[in-house]
């Protein structure tokens, strides 16, 4: 099965436009799959939209709490996913603000299981990436991240280069994937509350020993409807502090 997961934080905007492409995609690959949503801290009718949806799909809604942070929101769907998965399922997560085109995953789920991996990231920085519309200063601010990070700590795709995007959340998961990840570090397999999280996984999926790499990435800012929900500073302290836990203290 085919387990997509989006944490969604008042995205009633976009949810119409992404549930539509994102099932349209999927029934074309002719698999099972189901759709998994955290709301947690929403406000606005994400869930009404959602539930529309559920009428014609499989859809869960986790039971929604008033707490804010994607790190604990993802958190709490990778625990879910755990708990009710089997060892071949496919674990696809993507954006609810629609810059994460869903015409990528069939290409996406081709290469993933052609090179036999474990992990898959889209990256906005490898060759042939097609980006529109991305705000420069978000670009610098993500480019610069990555930078960093490779240099500390050099996570390595299939042929041994390094990957260039650790904030990228357009990514595929083995189910023994998340479970050698939650095996070796158990609670504190994510201990980022923000857009941060994203950087902890990857660098701490790389030590595991398994086949990670990534692909080009489709990427349009312009299809997103509202502001960000990143709070830059917030998340700049939050890297800071991330990599000296896990540089000096893992």
């Amino acid at each position: 099965m085919i387990k997509i997961i989006l944490c969604a934080y008042n995205e009633e905007q976009n949810l119409r436009k992404l549930l539509t492409d994102l099932t349209q995609q999927l029934e074309l690959l002719q698999r099972e799959f189901e759709i998994i949503f955290c709301l947690d801290g929403s406000n606005d009718n994400s869930e009404a939209v959602i539930a529309e949806f559920s009428k014609h799909h499989k859809i869960i809604i986790l039971t929604k709490e008033n707490t804010r942070g994607l790190g604990l929101a993802y958190k709490k769907i990778f625990l879910h996913v755990l708990k009710n998965s089997h060892q071949e399922d496919l674990i696809i997560s993507l954006d609810a603000d629609n810059t994460h085109n869903p015409t990528q995953i069939k290409e996406m789920i081709n290469h993933f299981q052609e090179k036999s991996l474990d992990f898959l990231v889209a990256s906005r920085f490898f060759e042939k990436s097609l980006i529109s519309s991305f705000p420069f200063h978000r670009k610098i601010i993500s480019k610069s991240t990555s930078l960093i990070l490779q240099t500390l700590f050099g996570a390595k795709n299939i042929d041994q280069k390094n990957i260039l995007d650790y904030t990228s959340g357009y990514r595929i998961y083995r189910k023994k994937t998340l479970e050698k990840l939650y095996e070796k570090y158990q609670d504190n397999f994510i201990t980022e509350p923000e857009f941060t999280y994203t950087c902890e996984l990857l660098i701490k999926i790389s030590k595991l020993s398994l086949r990670l790499d990534e692909v080009a990435i489709l990427y349009d800012y312009h299809k997103k409807i509202g502001v960000s929900k990143m709070r830059i500073l917030q998340n700049s302290y939050r890297l800071f502090l991330m990599i000296f836990n896990l540089k000096f203290r893992n």
